[in-house]
């Protein structure tokens, strides 16, 4: 009988686990903890050459070891399904779209031109979907020589690390017998090291045994089931080599058939290091995290649980969910996520009273932030208010006349003078008979002067080359 331990993983300190075994570039750390090292703490503490014991525990695949993830609210988090849209210059907390569900070649999904969930992790409650806020840092460290008892030149690198502080949760699959369990219990809980730098300031946890909540798998329809990626996957062909087409078999789902044109999957590639014999191994290819398959059942029965599929299942790869809540669309809505994702909250720095540094450099990153910044609330500005005008722009050959508002907006900054220029040009000519209609001028008036102390020169260039784009792809229909 199959018996799930669960246990919180609390950050006592920052957490290294690089995302590739390259040693020169740009670090990267996983935003989880990978199952392999929670089965490497278990068996540095029980393992036994040639014993029976151990043969049970890490050998026989009646253990499996999961992957922590950051976690709020006592729910263990999700990667953001990779079936997951949103329109673009919106965000997935305002319109979502699940894409097996959506008819990508209607008009109005098409000029929304949707854009692919790809970073975040969220604990999904009973309607709504919460992201987890996971703070980073970077550390640049140097290589010690320790005969001249000085940093070797030329070893200097950079770490990226997981902040310490955050909660996670992982679970244990176990097929062995209560003491068995009972061990492997006493090996995890306490405070222990994990990751890169260990014996430096890195790694430390605290593991302890505690329940928590996470998405189950239901029941499908009579059609199709969909299987998400809650761990990394990876499977072999027939010849053991890796292959990111596994077979609706090798997920769990015999007799059905994966429909690709519908699946969203990513991949990964990296090469384990063996701390036993001090290499890195063969690398391995499969399925990230996240990753959707739509699989037609024709018929066939599809699990009601969760489980572990593919290959290194001990080491807390394969685990799937089946037909997940989270993944269901609202009926007649062309797709449109029957959850809500709620708006990733700035966090602030916890350095924010500390003093700045005076450096060329810093003041050319700050700028670059605070242009970004800005770009991306003129697109919320503009999504929005598309919304609310581009009815009444259905009738009537409009794409040059927003052409032209561009052209003015490019060469005048001053805000009071642009409002002056737009209404010059609206108020004269062929133009003005049409923007009369509806009130038209009337509405883009008001709009103007709600932002009147904003950035509204950007505003107005990129309402005025949304626009245009949609009245022209309209009337070429």
């Amino acid at each position: 009988m199959t018996k799930t331990l669960k246990f919180k993983c609390t950050l006592e300190s920052d957490l290294v686990l690089s995302q590739t075994s390259s040693s020169e570039g740009n670090q990267k750390t996983l935003d989880f903890i990978p199952g392999n090292n929670f089965l490497g703490i278990v068996a540095g503490k029980l393992y036994d050459d040639g014993s029976t014991e151990s043969l049970k525990l890490f050998h026989s695949g009646k253990v499996r070891f999961g992957d922590a993830h950051p976690s709020v609210d006592g729910i263990r988090g999700l990667k953001i399904p990779a079936s997951m849209y949103y329109p673009k210059l919106a965000s997935a907390s305002e319109e979502c779209y699940i894409h097996h569900l959506t008819d990508h070649n209607s008009p109005d999904i098409k000029s929304k031109q949707l854009k692919q969930c790809r970073e975040g992790f969220y604990s999904f409650g009973e309607t709504t979907g919460k992201p987890i806020a996971i703070e980073k840092n970077f550390t640049i460290k140097s290589a010690y020589d320790s005969d001249v008892r000085r940093s070797k030149d030329g070893q200097m690198f950079g770490y990226e690390s997981l902040s310490k502080g955050l909660v996670m949760y992982f679970e244990v699959e176990s097929e062995l017998s209560d003491e068995m369990n009972e061990k492997i219990i006493k090996s995890l809980c306490g405070k222990k090291h994990i990751g890169h730098s260990r014996s430096a300031e890195f790694g430390l946890v605290t593991i302890e045994q505690k329940d928590f909540k996470e998405v189950s798998s239901t029941k499908s329809n009579t059609e199709y089931a969909t299987v998400y990626a809650d761990g990394r996957l990876i499977f072999l062909d027939e010849n053991g080599y890796p292959t990111c087409q596994p077979t609706a078999k090798g997920l769990g789902v015999d007799g059905g058939e994966v429909d690709w044109s519908k699946s969203q999957i990513r991949t990964f590639q990296y090469a384990p290091w063996n701390g036993k014999r001090h290499t890195y191994e063969a690398d391995r290819c499969g399925i990230e995290k996240g990753s959707v398959f739509v699989v037609n059942l024709n018929g066939a029965a599809c699990p009601e649980k969760s489980q572990y599929v593919g290959s290194y299942k001990n080491e807390g790869f394969g685990k799937v969910i089946y037909n997940p809540v989270f993944l269901a669309g609202k009926p007649d809505e062309q797709g449109k996520a029957l959850f809500t994702l709620e708006e990733k909250k700035q966090e602030e720095n916890a350095t924010t009273n500390a003093p700045k540094p005076n450096s060329a450099l810093i003041d050319f990153l700050t700028n670059k932030k605070k242009t970004a910044d800005s770009n991306q609330t003129v697109y919320q500005i503009v999504q929005k208010v598309v919304k609310d005008i581009e009815q009444f722009f259905k009738k009537g050959k409009f794409a040059s006349q927003w052409g032209s508002i561009r052209s003015l907006a490019m060469i005048t900054s001053d805000s009071q003078e642009l409002i002056k220029a737009i209404d010059a040009f609206l108020d004269h000519g062929v133009a003005k008979d049409k923007w009369e209609e509806q009130n038209r001028k009337g509405r883009l008036d008001v709009f103007m002067q709600q932002h009147v102390n904003e950035d509204l020169q950007s505003i107005m260039i990129n309402l005025a080359s949304e626009m245009a784009k949609k009245c022209k792809a309209r009337e070429e229909d």
